[in-house]
């Protein structure tokens, strides 16, 4: 009996450490999975220990809005023909620069006035009988951004720039500063945003479900779309006889908003 008594603790002891460990090791699991239901990755877990499905509905809503143009840009200059490359830049720098005194006569500022392309190059003319390029000379391009806060003034400036010697009008662009650009963006976007939520409301409705709230929403589009006029020209304009009138139309804005909404 001595020798049974020592055996029958030691195996008590060994089952009460088994117990014990099998406690513990169930609180730790029930804990863990306490924490990854509550602070997991926003992610509802079932007791299975899956990704639980949110019932959604995914729309976009969009608005378009249109505003009257606050400035604009005119792109115009001269082009110059000689057979003779220096005598050719002599020529497109002496009207360039009665354009620019022109048009600083008028109010335009140096600062307004910005050269945006400038280029020399061979001019060649196929000849079908000799059946090759023929060198006809040089020509200098010289093109010049003029910016206008006043729209008004669009067609003064070219009548002023073509009496002076340009013969290239290649654009006039009206569009919006961006102080005006900035607050149409906020204006568009948030009335997607509202166009969105009429979009679900109505689909809930037509399914007989409740819109619980919104999961995700994220900018899909927001743009901002000029209006511009062209007109190419060469070789010599004539100076317009009556002031030329310019229409600015005007500026559309545009934006969407993906919403994804949870329902019940």
């Amino acid at each position: 009996m001595k020798t049974i008594k020592p055996i029958l603790v030691v195996t008590i002891v060994l089952l009460v450490a088994v117990l014990l460990f099998t406690i513990n090791t169930f609180k730790t699991e029930t804990v863990y999975k306490k924490d990854i239901n509550e602070y997991g990755d926003f992610k509802v877990l079932s007791a299975a220990g899956t990704e639980e499905q949110k019932n959604t509905i995914d729309v976009t809503g969009t608005y378009t809005a249109y505003a009257d143009p606050d400035k604009v840009d005119i792109y115009l200059g001269v082009q110059t023909d000689s057979l003779d490359a220096s005598e050719s830049q002599q020529q497109n720098a002496v009207i360039m620069k009665k354009i620019r005194d022109g048009l600083l006569s008028k109010g335009v500022t140096s600062s307004s006035i910005q050269t945006t392309q400038y280029s020399l190059e061979k001019i060649t003319e196929w000849d079908d009988i000799k059946r090759i390029n023929v060198d006809k000379g040089y020509r200098t391009t010289q093109i010049i951004k003029i910016k206008l806060t006043d729209i008004s003034k669009a067609g003064e400036v070219v009548d002023v720039a073509v009496e002076n010697g340009a013969n290239r009008v290649d654009s006039i662009v009206f569009g919006l500063s961006d102080n005006k650009a900035k607050t149409m963006r906020t204006q568009v976007l948030t009335e997607a945003a509202k166009n969105a939520r009429e979009k679900v409301d109505a689909i809930a409705s037509g399914l007989g479900v409740t819109v619980k709230g919104v999961l995700h929403a994220s900018e899909g589009y927001v743009g901002v779309t000029s209006y511009s006029t062209k007109n190419y020209a060469g070789g010599t304009m004539e100076a317009a006889a009556v002031p030329t009138e310019i229409s600015a139309g005007q500026i559309e804005i545009s934006a969407s908003v993906s919403v994804s909404y949870e329902f019940a």
